[in-house]
């Protein structure tokens, strides 16, 4: 397997490279536009995208336990069935994101923008959700148990507290 650092793949995406689905990262990728880039499948576990603008980008099937996208822009991303347990998304902006059959066990979404996100079908066990916007969010079949809600903009605009 190939194995990228942070300058290697700002120099491949510069060339126009988006596929870097297979290949080993290593490094901090916080702060970088890697908008449209395709992660599909990659393992990236306690990886750090703080900052980063991945808009339209591909993360589906990818691991992303325990890190930190606080901060991101994320704004009409794939992240089907991606598996973002223990992950920090705070301020993070997923509007329009596709988020169907993802796990996002005991993940924080702090102020998180996750207006029209598909979130049907998702794992969201756990979760904190303070003063989270999901207005217009699909949230059918979504496991919601055990979330932590404060002043949070439910999908039909109600504001829910628990």
């Amino acid at each position: 397997m190939d194995r990228v650092n942070r300058d290697e793949l700002i120099r491949r995406y510069a060339a126009g490279e988006r596929n870097v689905a297979g290949v080993k990262l290593g490094g901090d990728l916080s702060g970088i536009d890697l908008s449209g880039a395709d992660f599909s499948g990659n393992k990236m576990d306690e990886f750090s995208f703080e900052r980063a603008i991945l808009k339209r980008t591909s993360f589906v099937n990818t691991r992303l336990a325990q890190s930190c996208l606080d901060v991101a822009d994320l704004t009409e991303a794939d992240l089907r069935r991606a598996r973002l347990s223990y992950a920090n998304l705070r301020v993070t902006n997923l509007t329009n994101a596709d988020l169907r059959g993802a796990r996002f066990h005991e993940t924080s979404f702090d102020r998180a923008n996750l207006t029209g996100a598909n979130l049907s079908g998702t794992d969201l066990r756990g979760c904190i959700l303070w003063e989270a916007n999901l207005t217009g969010a699909n949230l059918e079949g979504s496991r919601l148990r055990r979330i932590n809600f404060r002043n949070t903009i439910m999908p039909d605009g109600t504001i829910r507290n628990s």
